[in-house]
Formats: structure tokens, sequence, C-alpha cells
């Protein structure tokens, strides 16, 4: 077995003008050079990406994918009851209504359920292997589906537990700016604290991603890889802010065009009750199978956003040097 240290050397180490200057450079610079670094990476080790995004990002893709689509005909419909129920001229008839939502919004949750393990099981496998190979990939050395199993053996646990907290930090975090809209009857301060409120959300997303990356590549997890994140994002929370808002709309995007295909086509739908489960299973694939390429975008999209993620954690800790006692902390062992 080998130590790699986290994608870079001593002799890499900045001096402390260099470090000042670089640190001054203009944000538009740093961002293409991390999507630059993170191309030129992608395209030398296309075998072990290629086989990343074959294993675990497409797979993960075609889940969520699946999820959406088969649970978007029920939450339309929870939401139409919910509308309903308010709108009822009677106590009884709302009553009613509301059981009614109440037993699909738990059907929904028994259908998340469901996915929820794969999907989760499929994410941390793409984030460790595409990490690993990244930091292998900037030390010099030539990352492999061997090396890439080992880290996930290896390391799966500490990003498993940073993931867990990331997800309910951000899930909490969501609802604070819609709370704090509500107060307002004005619709000026309403958007002012929804704008603000998305700014710092995606600020976030750039941080909780480049704590799991430092979970996976440091003998760090929870809240120490999330500071450690923050830290190293220090001169350059904007370069991280832009890369985190160049995934959520690219995210955004491809949501965006799943609505549009999946808007109007409720009544063609299979009703989800349990004689019918195949039929809707196999008219699913299909639909899955007429958007293949939004599926193989967004699971490209997932990878690329682990991969310049990786670069930037790499190039964050050139920027603030290594100590001795950090060296023995940033390693990944393949």
């Amino acid at each position: 077995m080998s130590e790699t240290a986290a994608g870079f050397s001593l002799s890499q180490e900045p001096s402390s003008s260099s470090s000042s200057s670089f640190s001054s450079s203009c944000f538009l610079l740093q961002t293409p050079k991390i999507l630059l670094d993170s191309l030129k990476i992608f395209l030398r080790n296309k075998q072990i990406f290629f086989s990343i995004f074959a294993l675990s990002t497409l797979p993960l893709s075609a889940l969520l994918f699946s999820l959406s689509l088969s649970s978007h005909r029920r939450r339309s419909h929870v939401l139409d009851l919910e509308s309903l129920a308010r709108l009822s001229p009677t106590r009884f008839e709302a009553r009613q209504v509301w059981q009614e939502s109440r037993d699909d919004a738990i059907s929904l949750l028994y259908t998340k359920s469901l996915f929820l393990f794969p999907s989760f099981f499929f994410s941390l496998l793409a984030a460790v292997s595409a990490v690993s190979s990244v930091t292998l990939a900037v030390s010099g050395k030539r990352p492999t589906l061997h090396s890439a199993a080992s880290a996930v053996k290896l390391t799966w646990k500490r990003p498993l537990a940073t993931s867990l907290l990331v997800y309910a930090l951000l899930l909490a975090y969501v609802h604070v700016p819609q709370t704090l809209s509500a107060a307002f009857p004005s619709p000026t301060p309403r958007f002012l604290i929804l704008t603000v409120g998305s700014v710092v959300e995606v600020y976030l997303m750039a941080v909780m991603s480049l704590a799991v990356v430092v979970s996976i590549a440091e003998e760090r997890f929870g809240w120490e890889a999330i500071r450690v994140g923050s830290g190293l994002m220090e001169g350059r929370r904007v370069c991280g802010w832009v890369l985190s808002g160049l995934f959520v709309c690219a995210t955004a995007f491809i949501a965006g065009d799943l609505k549009k295909a999946m808007d109007g086509r409720d009544q063609l739908t299979p009703s989800s009750s349990s004689s019918s489960l195949f039929a809707a299973a196999i008219w699913v694939a299909a639909w899955l199978n007429d958007k293949v390429l939004l599926v193989v975008l967004y699971g490209v999209v997932v990878l690329w956003s682990y991969v310049v993620f990786a670069v930037f954690y790499c190039d964050c800790r050139r920027r603030h040097g290594l100590l001795k006692a950090d060296i023995e902390n940033a390693t990944i062992t393949v």
C-alpha cells in the first residue's frame, strides 16, 4: 500500500509573498483555472472516471429520475388536495380531504424511503472514488479501479458521517429564508430576503462540498471537516461560491427540463396501486429510455462536481501550504 499526500507536496508549498499575491488575483481567473485543471485530470484518466460514471453516478441519476417520475403524480395530487381542503365549505369535508391527503403523503414518503438507501450508497461510492482518484492524479500517480475500491473500503465511514451532518444542516437552513420572508407582507423585503438566502445557500453548499472532500482526503469528519473546509476556502470564498453556483445552475436546468417533460403527462401515468406496480415500472423504464440523454447528462454533472471540488480542495491546500502534522492527516491509503 502507498500513501498519497492529498494532491500536493512540500516542493509545491508557496512562499508568503506568492501566496498573498495569488490571493489577490481575480476570482474570474481562479474559477476557469480550477475548471481547466479538472478537465485535464478528467481527460488524462478517462478510463477510471468512465468506470466511476458507469458504476455509480449513472445508476444514481437513473434512480433519482425514477423517483421523480414515479412520485410526480402523487405529489401533485397531495398539493391539489391541500388546496382543496383550505377551500372546503364545511369542517367535515375539509377533514375528509385532509385525511386523503395525509394517506397519499404517507405513501409518498414510503416511496421515497425505498429510493433513499440505494441513492445514498451510489452517491457515497461516487464521491469517495472520484475524490480519491483526483488526489492520486494530482500527486502524479495513476488512479485505478483497485485504488478507488480500496479508498471506499477504508474511508467510507468518515464521508458517511459528514454527509449526514451536511444534509441535516442544509435541510434546516432551507426553511430559514422562507420563514423570515413570511413575516413581511410587502413583496420587496420578501424578495430581498429570499435572494440573500439563496446566495448564502449556494455558499453553504460550497463549504459543505469541500467538507465532504476533506472527510475523504483527511482523517477528519463531521464538524471538524466542515471547519477545515471553511478555513481552506479563506481567500477563495468567491471562487468556491461561483463553482457551487455553476453546478446549482446546471442542476436547475436539468430539473426544469425534467419538470417540463413530466408536466401534462400525469394522465398518462399508470396508477401506483399494487395491482399495477409492474406496469408502472415498465412505463418508468420506457420513459427513462426516451430521456436517456437527460439521465446521462445529470450523471456527468454529478461526477464533474466531485472532480471539480476535489481539484479545488487540492488547490486550496497547496495555497495554504502543509505543516508536518497536516501531511500525516492529509493522506489517502490505497
